[in-house]
């Protein structure tokens, strides 16, 4: 049985809540915007080519080049990903698989530009 969320180890938390990422890899995928959030600037992205072993990515952060203004739902685009990774501590891997979690690095995605590709429009 898992531990309560306020019996975390402090400095295994800290290592949860601000991971150190590494340097960016940037990759392009083709797909479409499930869901717009204005006030965090954030974008659900549904992909058809799988990253990471899923076709859906939630909460992406968008670059300071993207415009919300110009982003619509549904339509076919090309997305510049950041795909960033921050590798855990033996230490936090071990209280994690003690947790009954096997997480040996956090990834994180922004996006970077976007470009319409649906000729629809």
């Amino acid at each position: 049985m898992a531990k309560k969320k306020d019996e975390i180890p402090e400095e295994i938390n800290k290592e949860l809540e601000s991971p150190k990422f590494g340097k960016p890899k940037s990759m392009k995928n083709s797909g479409y915007i499930l869901d717009i959030n204005e006030d965090d600037k954030k974008v659900d992205l549904q992909l058809y080519e799988s990253v990471q072993g899923t076709t859906i990515l939630e909460g992406l952060k968008l670059g300071k080049d993207v415009n919300l203004n110009d982003l619509m739902k549904g339509v076919v685009c090309e997305f510049k990903l950041n795909e960033l990774k921050a590798k855990l501590s033996k230490q936090t891997v071990d209280y994690l698989a003690e947790q009954g979690i096997n997480l040996k690095e956090i990834i994180q995605y922004e996006v970077t530009e976007i470009i319409v590709t649906d000729e629809n429009i």
